[in-house]
């Protein structure tokens, strides 16, 4: 925590100022020219005087001609016009975006605006008016400053009940205590200004003389203004100019605009304004320039009230919104800025004592615990290894702990009913709506408890469940990773010496404290679960389960839970009942990003893992044999992140081999059982060895065995998986080619990778389907639970896209099984959503969705999840936002580089041990453009800029930090590369040096799946593109908030608005950010989205009933006529609207038409890639050209659920004509 405190406060000593020096100033004194003589010409470090003898030292700017208004880049008040605009200058935008490193040069004026920034045209839309009312300002009373580049006012609008008696104050302070710094650091100088003074040396050229700035206060001590209640009048402004310090040209004036409150005597909306009037006489002056600006304003005799937010009537709420009112009922908005953020600090519930002007705005967000207590203070804890010893006759402490867990989430409910009936009368019936949901939950607990007792398959299966959970932690989160190394002796690769696995630690009771351990969410969730994956007839197959849990909370362990269950219980059922095979792929896990894929394919690898190992060897457990063929892992992803073909995949291997590619082609690179490394060894090649035979030694873990193509296995011979025999080898696949071969129990897929069934029926065999010479027959029970994560992201065109074609997937699901109809049980997650019931219905077509862990009365306590409290009930750390809005940079990029250097650099003076959370930034960018400008910066700039700062504080050229390891993280690195960045991240700074990442420059491809725990500090660069955005980015780090909580900073953009906004509302949106998520949306059955997906949809479904060739239509009509019923009545069930409905309807049909006359007119393939030219194809490929004819006879087909947009490809071509008439 103090080190998080020491880092806000350099960025704000560099930004905002004064400095904080890391070393004691020398004291100098001025003489009366303004001049001070330093012995030292080569002067280094902090320089401080004394204004006064008794006075607190001030700082001196000198180093390399240092100066303030082009080191600090916020919290500046510049005299109104000093800075006129001039549109000659065509070249300020370019002379914005570089740093000059806070020095003077050639192209800078001593006494006015720096040349190079003149003209500096602001923006259409350099204006923002935040205030929620229509009277916030008038004609008379300007709240925003004209000119965003050089402001000259700021300040807050808050609401007052002020009483006969009663007066606004507004303090001018010299210093204060932010609340973010420690207890016993320095308070911050505020409300200084700065005069041009000289420092002289001599050296060997003789006598020198160089420009410095001494810091002064800008205002008397303890400077207040007093407005008495009697002086407002409603829209009328009240002035005052504040006290003058002797010798200073700054003339500053507070301004308050009153407007009463309608409806009430003594309410007021209050708008307060410090404005720099200085004259124009000295409107060019630097020293004119007021700097750390800041105010606070207080009521006595009345009080500070909420600020009256536009807001619906309650009653026209809908349920959610209502929802949500209720849960933040203690988080209100107090105020608002105006060219800064509007500060208050106070405990949720509570009111503030004061509102105040905030320049570098900070608010730490409460840390959400799912490690809760009972109602005697006790732990609920519930280890796995307790629940894999469940007893068959109901009693033991396994048992006691699952009711107890039930009676207590029972007497919470109990408790919070009571308190319900306090609240306010428009609130009771939603807690009350709330507290139902509640036991709803409840009571499917009480029922998986319940079966657990009555179905010795759901023990057994429960009891699996909970020990390979155990083994799958053991392998990720105690076992060290065994890297590969050459050993000279042996003459090969080999893994670091070792023999621990996940079974010898827990059959040796080796276990690390606290690992192994449910959280009661998790346990509860899968109780809650276990009527709907035992059960087909359960009603619980018809809800989709919703996790909602804050990122690093642990939802993936919550359904890794549910999906062993299940999986366990059909091989158990396949033991038990004829019918259908069940060792097919049982579950679909789906996800929208590969970095998502990638780091759960990790961790369900490590389950997959110990699954098998306990299928292999009932004789080590006591729960019997298990039927059916391995349990095992598919990734099912893009030919970007695996190879589709067996072909494929071994000329990769081949290039792997020989050095070329960063990571295993294969994905995997490590063994998931043990830890050893899987692929290649990047070491020296050995004296005398030939290069072919290096090749083939260099890289272990993989075989390419005839006919099947290179295989995973471990490295290590004498691990489980490693072994002589191929079917001992890892059971995981990642060719496409095999995973339709043999399908694999789990499969990860991205969700715009099912599209690609329409091309490849053979992918049929996931959904239980045997492709041989007739038509495909279903020999295996389909999927049974389908889990789709970060359902949030699931909206928009992609959305939309997997709607319209999951009518399809969803039948392919179903079968009747025994006279019953078995549809796949759902399961979804997501840390941030609204409008989940829509999204739900629209997405799946179902009317039941399950919100777990179900709200309570407030955002801080849902039973399972608690805001994380001390033994004091003082809110723990969390994760803190800082807002930089440094206007005074005149560029974004500037700001970046200032703000970036400075927390690059305050980290090296940490102590070795504490510099791990803080050694490697993990930047954010909107835009791949935006990220390839920031690089320049970090390879330039930034490096210029940390050299210059050791420089001033005086620091070893030897003993300094340097950016060595900066790296990108987006879509432009292949999954293999992805893999590799990973645990390059994850390499954790250490007093012995290491290749630690300086820096990782990001795009939303880290919006999920990056859970790297030692991480702590991000840059957010620009207000991302959505609430729900921002929340998943920034939800990267600080997820060990109870050690090392995380600090954002978000930059925001002086030139746009939308930034602007964001910034000035910085306290209220950070205090209620979840609350401010925008809800979700698709629409499957929109006009665009039929024409684009439909056609394929229905060949996706065709291609699984019939196989004829593709010329033969009259056995596919009954299909296709199949599918259009599937898809029809489906429009009918999403669609509210009827006439939206009915307009759908008819397009359905068209484009149905359109491709059955298509078909008719006899093409002679499905479809060919590349596509030839005198090719008839029915299908034709997106973004491949086809003639004329083709476009005619055939129909394009989406290989990915992405293809919603149009695109087009631009090539740039060397030819050109030389022709004289050709132009140009």
């Amino acid at each position: 925590m103090k080190e998080r405190s020491e880092l806000i406060g350099w960025v704000r000593s560099e930004v905002v100022g004064p400095s904080t020096p890391l070393s004691t100033p020398r004291i100098v004194e001025f003489n009366q020219q303004k001049e001070f003589h330093d012995p030292e010409p080569n002067r280094r470090g902090p320089l401080a005087w004394r204004p006064v003898p008794e006075a607190v030292p001030e700082e001196v700017l000198y180093y390399d001609r240092e100066n303030p208004y082009r080191r600090y880049g916020a919290g500046l008040l510049h005299p109104a016009g000093s800075f006129q605009r001039d549109a000659r200058s065509q070249g300020t935008a370019a002379a914005l975006a570089t740093d000059t490193l806070g020095t003077d040069g050639d192209g800078l004026d001593e006494e006015g605006p720096p040349s190079d920034l003149q003209g500096n045209e602001a923006p259409e839309d350099a204006t923002f008016d935040a205030t929620a009312t229509p009277d916030a300002a008038s004609d008379d009373f300007e709240v925003t400053s004209p000119d965003v580049r050089f402001p000259s006012t700021l300040g807050v609008t808050f609401c007052a009940r002020l009483e006969g008696g009663g007066q606004i104050v507004i303090r001018l302070p010299r210093e204060r205590r932010f609340v973010w710094q420690a207890d016993d650091a320095a308070p911050f100088a505020l409300n200084g200004r700065y005069e041009k003074a000289a420092r002289c040396w001599s050296d060997d050229k003789g006598p020198r003389t160089a420009p410095v700035w001494r810091r002064l206060p800008a205002l008397p001590a303890d400077t207040r203004i007093l407005i008495p209640r009697q002086e407002l009048v409603n829209g009328k402004k009240v002035s005052r100019d504040l006290p003058a310090v002797p010798g200073s040209p700054l003339a500053l004036r507070i301004e308050a605009f009153p407007r009463k409150v309608r409806h009430t005597a003594d309410r007021w909306l209050i708008t307060v304004v410090l404005r720099n009037v200085t004259p124009a006489s000295h409107a060019g002056s630097k020293e004119a320039v007021l700097y750390q600006s800041y105010f606070d304003v207080s009521v006595t005799g009345g009080a500070l009230e909420r600020y009256p937010e536009s807001e619906r009537p309650f009653e026209k709420l809908d349920e959610e919104e209502q929802s949500l009112a209720l849960l933040y009922r203690e988080s209100a908005t107090w105020a608002i800025g105006h060219g800064c953020a509007a500060g208050w600090d106070a405990a949720p519930g509570a009111a503030p004592a004061e509102i105040y002007a905030d320049v570098m705005p900070a608010v730490e967000l409460p840390s959400m615990t799912a490690d809760v207590v009972d109602r005697k203070g006790n732990p609920i804890e519930m280890p796995m290894k307790m629940l894999a010893a469940l007893q068959d006759d109901g009693k033991g402490q396994a048992w006691t702990a699952l009711t107890t867990l039930a009676a207590e989430y029972e007497a919470w409910i109990a408790e919070r009913s009571a308190e319900a009936t306090g609240l306010p009368e428009n609130l009771q019936d939603v807690a009350l709506r709330n507290l139902d949901a509640c036991r709803r939950c409840l009571d499917r607990m009480q029922a998986g408890i319940a079966l657990l007792k009555a179905e010795p398959s759901a023990r057994r299966a429960f009891r699996l469940a909970n020990l390979a959970m155990l083994l799958q932690q053991i392998g990720t989160k105690q076992l060290d990773r065994r890297p590969l190394g050459w050993n000279a002796g042996a003459r090969m690769v080999v893994p670091a010496a070792g023999t621990a696995n996940p079974w010898s630690v827990y059959s040796s009771d080796g276990v690390r404290p606290g690992l192994g351990t449910w959280r009661a969410f998790q346990i509860a969730f899968l109780l809650m679960s276990l009527s709907g994956a035992s059960d087909a007839e359960s009603s619980d197959r018809e809800i989709v389960d919703l996790i909602w849990f804050p990122t690093g909370g642990g939802k993936t362990e919550a359904y890794l839970g549910v999906m062993a269950y299940y999986m366990f219980h059909e091989r158990l059922q396949m033991g038990e009942q004829p019918g259908l095979r069940r060792d097919g792929t049982n579950v679909l896990m789906r996800y929208t990003l590969r970095m998502l894929t990638t780091q759960q394919f990790q961790r369900a690898a490590a389950l997959i893992c110990a699954m098998e190992y306990l299928r292999r060897h009932p004789d080590r457990h006591d729960n019997g044999k298990l039927a059916g063929e391995r349990f095992s892992l598919g990734l099912w992803i893009g030919a970007d992140g695996a190879p589709n073909k067996i072909k494929d995949a071994q000329q990769k291997m081949k290039a792997f081999a020989g050095g070329e590619g960063k990571g295993n082609p294969l994905v995997l690179t490590e063994c998931p059982w043990c830890r050893c490394g899987i692929g290649r060894y990047d070491g020296d090649q050995p004296p005398g060895m030939r290069q072919k035979d290096w090749h083939a030694r260099r890289v272990r873990g993989i075989t390419d065995i005839r006919d099947e193509g290179p295989l995973l296995h471990c490295s290590d011979g004498q691990c489980a998986f490693g072994g002589e025999h191929p079917d001992t080898w890892l059971p995981v696949e990642v060719i496409d080619e095999r995973i339709y071969r043999r399908p694999p129990s789990l499969v990860i897929a991205t969700a715009d990778k099912f599209a690609m069934i329409a091309y490849r029926p053979q992918a049929g065999a996931l959904f239980g389907r045997q492709h041989g010479e007739g038509d495909p027959v279903q020999v295996r029970m389909p999927p049974g639970l389908i889990i789709q994560d970060e359902l949030h992201l699931i909206s928009g065109p992609l959305g939309t896209m997997c709607a319209l074609y999951e009518g399809i997937f969803e039948a392919l699901c179903t079968v009747e099984y025994e006279g019953v109809r078995v549809s796949p049980k759902l399961i979804a997650s997501t840390a941030t959503i609204r409008g989940a019931d829509g999204q739900v219905k629209t997405l799946y077509d179902r009317d039941q969705t399950s919100l777990f862990p179900a709200p309570g009365l407030t955002m801080g306590d849902s039973f399972f999840g608690q805001y994380a409290r001390d033994e004091n009930r003082k809110l723990r750390p969390g994760r803190l936002y800082l807002g930089i809005h440094a206007s005074d940079y005149g560029s974004i990029l500037t700001a970046q580089v200032r703000t970036f250097s400075s927390v690059l650099f305050r980290p090296f003076f940490f102590a070795a041990e504490r510099r791990d959370p803080w050694w490697t930034l993990l930047a954010f960018y909107n835009s791949i453009r935006e990220l390839s400008g920031a690089r320049t910066l970090f390879d330039s700039d930034i490096r210029s800029r940390l050299k210059f700062m050791f420089n001033r504080e005086g620091v070893d050229p030897q003993a300094r930090r340097n950016l060595r390891v900066v790296e990108e993280l987006t879509s432009r690195l292949s999954q293999s590369e992805i893999v590799g960045m990973m645990d390059r991240l994850s390499v954790a700074c250490t007093p012995e040096g290491s290749d630690v990442m300086d820096a990782c420059l990001a795009s939303n491809i880290i919006e999920v799946g990056v859970d790297i725990d030692r991480l702590s500090l991000m840059g957010v660069i620009g207000q991302p593109k959505t609430t729900a955005q921002y929340i998943q980015v920034t939800g990267r780090v600080g997820r060990r908030w109870w050690e090392r909580p995380g600090l954002i900073l978000t930059l925001y953009s002086p030139s746009k608005s939308r930034d602007r906004s964001h910034f000035e509302q910085f306290h209220s949106y950070h205090r209620r950010l979840y609350e401010r998520v925008e809800p979700t949306s698709a629409t499957p059955f929109a006009i665009s989205a039929i024409q684009r997906g439909l056609a394929g949809a229905m060949l996706t479904w065709v291609r699984q009933r019939k196989k004829a060739d593709v010329h033969d239509f009259a056995a596919h009509e009954a299909a296709l006529e199949e599918a259009l019923e599937i898809l029809s009545d489906r429009s009918y069930a999403v669609q509210q609207s009827e006439s939206d409905a009915e307009r759908s309807a008819k397009e359905l049909v068209r484009v149905y038409e359109s491709l059955r006359d298509k078909w008719k007119s006899n093409p002679q393939e499905w479809e060919n890639f590349p596509p030839k030219k005198d090719g008839e194809y029915l299908m034709l490929w997106p973004g491949q050209f086809a003639t004329d004819l083709q476009k005619r006879r055939g129909e394009v087909i989406p290989s990915s659920m992405r293809q919603v947009d149009g695109s087009a490809e631009l090539n740039i071509t060397p030819a050109y004509s030389t022709r004289p008439d050709a132009g140009g």
